[in-house]
């Protein structure tokens, strides 16, 4: 390993990008709501799944926005593969709601639509518990509906 790759290795990581933490209610919490893009969304599934112990995964989202053409089969394919590996998926707006519910269809996981992200954070403190890991995927700024 060269001296660039352990330099490398030793940043921290950035704010709000797969960062881990503990709530006071005992669920892990990772927080990837800075960075929401194809790519990151199922490294931040993979982390969800890596870390999950207890009987809940929940991807708690609004999905991605400013892909272009691409938004709306992005945002299928990101609850396509969720479903197939989190008990719950909470779909928070109406930004991409059409095609978060479009992804679900035949998956495993419970479907939970609320209207905000505060809303999504009561249905998470009130479901889940020690154990349990929650992934914020993605917070759209106040412009989206």
């Amino acid at each position: 390993m060269s001296h660039v790759e352990r330099a490398v290795g030793d940043l921290p990581g950035a704010e709000h990008r797969q960062t881990v933490s503990i709530s006071d209610l005992g669920f892990t919490i990772v927080d990837d709501t800075y960075n929401s893009n194809p790519a990151g969304a199922r490294s931040a599934l993979a982390t969800l799944e890596r870390l999950g112990t207890g009987k809940r995964l929940v991807l708690v989202t609004p999905g991605m926005v400013e892909l272009g053409q691409r938004q709306y089969e992005e945002n299928v394919a990101l609850a396509t593969l969720a479903v197939g590996r989190v008990t719950d998926l909470v779909i928070v707006g109406r930004t991409n709601r059409e095609a978060l519910r479009e992804g679900t269809v035949g998956g495993g996981a419970s479907v939970i639509v609320v209207d905000s992200r505060e809303d999504a954070v009561g249905w998470v403190r009130e479901n889940l518990g020690e154990g349990d890991v929650v992934l914020y995927e993605n917070d759209l700024p106040d412009h989206y509906p």
